[in-house]
């Protein structure tokens, strides 16, 4: 009991340094707007309810149901930024979710902070229904330690990549007080980054209740942009050139002794066919030298190291928002001698553009499911118009 009081005592501690930081954050920003450029600042609580799920026999022996919680800071966006309109007013905000893994002594807890996106599917005056994404760290206090916690074979680190996928669905019940509820998933892993991992899955479900402490602003209409992007009327198309390369890190010393730098450079090409979506190809070529160590173990000599890389040709998606870019590719290997993935492999990308040209880039690597590795790197976009009209 001593035990549970302490894990939500630090929690709670936790919460009140995020809400006071976004709090001052706000504060201060909004002594230098006019009221009605107000925060629309939201609290949020949810509780959770749920199990983990066992994607590998070896995670069997963590079923279970259990609790876990959540504190959200949100900003009901209203059209200041074009993308805010794009997307029919989206919330944005940042998370802090805990739960204790129904006190499994291999597992421990886990605690994650991610910035969040609420994206409305359904809208009206009382009832919204969407899809809300989040991403950014977790931290598992029991990670996998070959003498002490053998038997988590789920995560070999303390910090990992947290992932949270929901539907939801939000009732306001009076201007100050709206009702929530939802079913999601939350992923912890560290991207092979440190094996094992396996991953952490929780299948959840939420109630919650949202409170709006200040003045809501109005959403501003079509009124304050152009029907059309700069230039549209006179060039109706663009192709978006990206190339690229990243670097990632797979500590493998637990399993193969040794750790791993692996390289991989890529492009893209997309046409977008509305505000938010555009369609593409992309081709790419990845440089794992833990590949070798691996195929050696089976019994197989590799005489060239550069047979293990591995081209690809995939489709590709990216979800437009203002200077970011959310990419998603599904791809077929043409080539390299490690088999054991099998030919298919998919990639979640995030983008930040820093200039007209110049982008940053972080990429997971997926074979079904099963993360592969995470990459950091930079980018260089080109756009190549096309379909001009006559001018007169």
């Amino acid at each position: 009991m001593d035990h549970l009081v302490t894990k939500i005592h630090i929690f709670l501690r936790l919460a009140g340094i995020l809400l006071i930081i976004t709090t001052n954050a706000n504060l201060a920003s909004a002594q230098f707007e006019h009221k009605l450029f107000s925060s629309n600042l939201i609290i949020e609580g949810k509780a959770h309810y749920g199990f983990l799920y066992a994607q590998h026999l070896e995670l069997e022996l963590f079923n279970a149901h259990f609790p876990a919680f959540e504190i959200v800071v949100e900003q009901l966006t209203y059209g200041k930024r074009k993308w805010e309109r794009d997307y029919n007013y989206p919330i944005i905000g940042i998370s802090l979710f805990h739960t204790g893994f129904g006190n499994n002594p291999a597992l421990g807890s886990a605690y994650a902070l991610m910035p969040l996106i609420n994206f409305p599917l359904i809208k009206d005056k009382s009832l919204t229904a969407g899809f809300r994404f989040a991403i950014g760290i977790g931290y598992i206090t029991k990670p996998f330690n070959r003498i002490t916690n053998y038997k988590n074979l789920a995560i070999g680190s303390h910090f990992n990549a947290a992932v949270n996928l929901m539907f939801e669905a939000r009732y306001r019940i009076n201007y100050y007080l709206t009702a929530t509820t939802g079913v999601s998933l939350q992923h912890f892993s560290n991207g092979s980054l440190k094996l094992p991992n396996y991953g952490i899955n929780l299948f959840l479900f939420n109630v919650g209740f949202a409170y709006r402490p200040f003045k809501e602003n109005r959403n501003i209409g079509n009124r304050y942009f152009a029907p059309t992007e700069a230039y549209s009327a006179i060039v109706r198309r663009a192709i978006e050139i990206d190339i690229g390369g990243l670097v990632g890190y797979k500590n493998m010393q637990a399993v193969y002794g040794k750790n791993y730098w692996v390289t991989h450079f890529y492009g893209n090409s997309f046409l977008q066919v509305s505000p938010k979506s555009k369609f593409g190809i992309g081709l790419d070529f990845s440089y794992d030298p833990s590949q070798i160590t691996l195929l050696e173990m089976n019994g197989i000599t590799v005489s060239n190291k550069f047979a293990i890389i591995r081209p690809g040709a995939n489709v590709a998606y990216q979800l437009a928002m203002s200077r970011l870019g959310f990419i998603f590719n599904l791809g077929y290997y043409l080539g390299g001698e490690e088999k054991s993935n099998g030919p298919l492999y998919e990639k979640i990308s995030l983008q930040y553009g820093f200039s007209e040209h110049l982008y940053a880039a972080v990429m997971i690597k997926v074979h079904w499911g099963r993360a592969d590795y995470i990459g950091w790197g930079i980018g260089y976009k080109l756009n190549v118009l096309f379909g001009k009209k006559t001018v007169r």
